[in-house]
This record gives C-alpha cells, structure tokens and sequence, in this order.
C-alpha cells in the first residue's frame, strides 16, 4: 500500500484513506435488517435467535445473514454481550447520463461525476438498458461499504 503515512499502522475500523468502514456493537442488539460483519463481509441480518443462559455462562445469539454484495449465507454465533464489527453502508442515488462499453456514465445530486460502475449482470441490467432504450431518465441507487460498491436497484425517474 502506498501512501504519504504508509509507515504508520491503521488504526481499527480504518480504511486506507483513513475514513472509518465499520463500527463495534453489542451482538445482543443485532435483529432483522442490521448490518454485520461475519468474515470481513458486509452482510445483512436475516434472521437471530437467543438461547437461554446455561447454568454457566451467557445467553448466545446466533444470527444468519446474507452479503449484501453477493447474496452468499453467513452465520455467526456469540455470546449477546460480545462486541461485532457492524459494517457502515452508504446508499446513494445516481442519474444515469449514457453507458460507455460496460460502463455507467452517471452524476449525483451535485452533479458529479461517477464512471466506474459497471453495468449490473443478469435482470438488474436489463432493466437498466431496458429504460435507457425507451428514453427514460434512468436512476440506479449504488450500495457502499467495506470499500466495495453494488448497483442495487434502477428506476425511471418520477415513477
């Protein structure tokens, strides 16, 4: 990794530009729709259950999540007081101005620029084209967390 600090070590939580990419939370307050990190992926919490405190120890969680980039099952199990590692996901909203190759040419709120995505695969990009060929303003809402980016979804604007 280059860098003008390469020499200095993250601190946790941290990403290369320095901004913060997760947060800690008590397992215990995890439910349907967290975020969770389960082997340093992004994942989204479908399901948690609690068992009861034994005679020795603690009340468990186990909780079953999907990645929210790949759709991949997780499951995690830890006591309800332990710290986890919840991801920080960012949705953004993006009009689409043309498709370059593979490519999204697309601009925020702000009218910056954003070239980088590309075309989503399977039934997500089709629509996209799909609305771009009837000559509707396109919208796609774009994913971000743990420095990894989705197209998630795509609408005509004002629909």
């Amino acid at each position: 990794s280059s860098g003008i600090n390469a020499e200095w070590p993250l601190r946790p939580g941290e990403n290369e530009s320095g901004a913060k990419d997760h947060d800690f939370v008590a397992m215990g307050t995890m439910k349907k729709g967290s975020y969770i990190i389960i082997k340093e992926q992004p994942c989204k919490v479908d399901h948690v259950s609690t068992s009861k405190p034994g005679k020795h120890g603690s009340a468990k969680c186990h909780v079953t999540a999907i990645n929210i980039f790949t759709g991949k099952k997780h499951e995690e199990i830890a006591p309800s007081h332990s710290t986890i590692k919840t991801p920080i996901v960012k949705r953004k909203e993006y009009q689409v101005t043309f498709v370059d190759g593979d490519f999204l040419n697309m601009l925020d709120d702000n009218n910056d620029e954003k070239s980088d995505m590309r075309m989503p695969d399977g039934a997500l990009g089709e629509k996209i084209q799909e609305l771009i060929d009837a000559d509707k303003t396109v919208i796609v809402t774009i994913l971000s967390a743990m420095g990894k980016e989705a197209v998630i979804d795509a609408k005509a604007e004002n629909e």
